[in-house]
């Protein structure tokens, strides 16, 4: 059993105050048994302690760790241009990292972050910019070859049409909800269309393109509707969570992404997410 005392009192000589009292840094690797980290994983917690952010706990970081390995092994964290996991023990400026562009996303407004659960919106005026736009920055995400999601912990409340879960501003990327049992799609395409689906909390949603006509939606990894759309132009305005347009939602979102069309690997992206959701 490793001396926790003197381990942490050699962190604090290696990391000074960006320590948090009861967290061991991993960049011990193997000291004290410790497991070393996938590099992508050991760079985001290096990054969040250059940012002097507080970091999640020991326990958590090892599941983030899994995390970020199970996608890997999915094929997915390779097709990825941007991702967000809300849900941590860590502080909320370490939840806003963009674990695959390692800067941060924008907090406006003061959407409330609850430990190991993300942000929740206000439906009045809180939004979470990812500062990620799909026709300046998009490498993964391209016009016919594109998907997003998110994570929806717990549904929009408010009454009448429920927007702003994942949305592109510029109006041609969203999956949105129209009064609890419809949903609007979007992807690369200013054309809405609408499925009949009943909204649900902890639901992984997720949209493809697969190519100029065809987009897939999903719920959980499982298909629910081809919709067939043509393509017309990447957005030109950056995602955002919670708001599209002038509509604001009061929803509670754990993790966001953006980059290639998923439809191969999309079960496989919803067991991880949903594994390291169950685990915290």
């Amino acid at each position: 059993m490793p001396d926790f005392g003197i381990m942490r009192g050699f962190n604090e000589k290696l990391f000074g105050d960006k320590l948090v009292a009861g967290q061991l840094p991993t960049q011990l690797g193997l000291i004290g048994g410790f497991e070393t980290f996938d590099a992508d994983y050991q760079s985001i917690l290096s990054y969040a302690i250059s940012q002097e952010y507080i970091l999640p706990s020991v326990f958590q970081q090892v599941i983030q760790n899994q995390l970020l390995v199970g996608l890997k092994n999915a094929g997915v964290w390779s097709k990825l241009d941007t991702f967000a996991v809300f849900a941590t023990d860590g502080n909320s400026d370490f939840a806003l990292i963009d674990w695959k562009k390692l800067s941060q996303y924008t907090a406006i407004n003061s959407p409330t972050f609850n430990t190991n659960e993300g942000f929740k919106g206000n439906g009045t005026s809180s939004y979470i910019d990812s500062n990620y736009t799909p026709s300046t920055m998009g490498v993964n995400y391209t016009l016919n070859n594109a998907g997003y999601g998110y994570y929806m912990r717990q549904y929009d409340t408010a009454p009448g049409i429920s927007e702003g879960a994942w949305n592109a501003t510029g109006g041609s990327a969203a999956i949105s909800w129209i009064r609890y049992t419809t949903k609007r799609v979007y992807l690369n395409s200013p054309i809405s269309t609408y499925i009949n689906f009943t909204a649900q909390s902890n639901q992984f949603a997720a949209a493809n393109r697969t190519n100029s006509t065809t987009v897939n939606l999903y719920s959980n990894g499982i298909l629910q509707d081809t919709i067939v759309v043509a393509s017309n132009a990447l957005s030109n305005g950056t995602f955002r969570v919670f708001q599209a347009n002038s509509a604001y939602s009061d929803s509670q979102i754990s993790m966001v992404y953006a980059g290639a069309d998923l439809t191969t690997e999309q079960n496989n992206f919803y067991n991880a997410i949903n594994t390291y959701l169950t685990s915290i």
